[in-house]
């Protein structure tokens, strides 16, 4: 008897149909995989490009900073006034470098009113305490509204909990706020801090950033070659605004030398014997900032600066990295 033809079973079709489908599928595992590893290689390769970036830019923000020490350094070397046609106060434009670009400044901290000041370490200072309520008399702060504000900064800075009045407050206060907070109970490490403090709003606090500094030590003076017209009549009881910015501009001819030349100046429009015990005309205290930018990466440093009377090279206080 001839044999049958054998037939097809009938789950063979759909076994090939399976099989393609799997072979596909482990392909597309496959291509995933490799995808995902390229994808992964490109950002490992990334970040150690952002890496090498990243430093090279700090170096350079930190070629500025040294950059503007030097430039004090020599500054010693011609005389012991400091004033703003110097060459510390001009400032770096963007320098191209290869693969990026650098600039810096400095800036003169000596030429605003140290808010440190108004608490010494035996106690309050009154008369630096009069010299900030007239600063912000002069930035449209009303009398009452300064003296809170002026109490209340001392209450931040002073080591005791018992609050200033009127204005003042103290632990108590700081800890009903939402979000609870402390006094600092010592002096301010930047002017952003003033924001932390009772009675000063954001709007307060940028109007009064270009005119104050946060300066270690209580022996700082204003220095009358760079201090703007607000800062100087704050500083000098009873000068006008208007003579302070007549100053101003007078000093751009020819700066003060002397704090004796402050006085007869001063005495020559109408002030009789002016208090300037709080003025010098050296500058002790600058602001470096460094900027760089390196292929991708773009960096900022700011570093205080601390330069003593008589000595060449000015020390680090602190520095951050931006």
């Amino acid at each position: 008897m001839a044999g049958r033809p054998t037939l097809p079973r009938a789950n063979a079709r759909p076994q090939r149909g399976a099989a393609v489908i799997l072979a596909l599928l482990t392909v597309a595992l496959v291509a995933g995989i490799a995808a995902a590893a390229v994808g992964d290689l490109g950002v490992a390769m990334d970040q150690v490009i952002g890496r090498h970036d990243q430093a090279q830019a700090r170096q350079l923000a930190r070629g500025a900073v040294d950059w503007a020490r030097n430039v004090l350094a020599e500054d010693v070397n011609r005389g012991n006034v400091d004033h703003l046609g110097e060459a510390w106060a001009v400032k770096v434009p963007p320098t191209p470098v290869e693969e990026g670009e650098v600039s810096g400044e400095l800036q003169d901290l000596s030429g605003r009113f140290n808010l440190n000041k108004l608490v010494q370490i035996d106690g309050p200072n009154p008369r630096e305490r009069d010299r900030f309520m007239r600063l912000l008399n002069h930035l449209g702060v009303g009398q009452s509204d300064a003296l809170d504000l002026a109490n209340a900064l001392a209450d931040w800075l002073d080591r005791d909990d018992s609050p200033t009045l009127p204005g003042g407050a103290e632990s108590s206060w700081y800890a009903a706020q939402q979000p609870p907070r402390r006094p600092a109970n010592g002096p301010l490490a930047s002017v952003a801090e003033l924001a932390q403090i009772r009675g000063f709003s954001p709007s307060l606090v940028a109007r009064l950033t270009p005119f104050v500094a946060a300066l270690p030590g209580s022996d700082s003076r204003i220095n009358v070659n760079t201090a703007p017209p607000e800062v100087l009549a704050a500083a000098v009881a009873d000068l006008p605004l208007d003579t302070a910015r007549l100053m101003v501009v007078e000093r751009g001819r020819a700066w003060f030398t002397s704090i004796a030349s402050v006085d007869a100046w001063l005495e020559n429009r109408g002030l009789e014997h002016p208090d300037t015990s709080g003025l010098d005309v050296q500058s002790h205290h600058f602001l470096a900032t460094g900027r760089a930018r390196f292929g991708v990466a773009m960096v900022r440093m700011d570093v205080l600066l601390y330069r003593p009377s008589g000595q060449k090279w000015s020390t680090i206080v602190w520095q951050k990295l931006l």
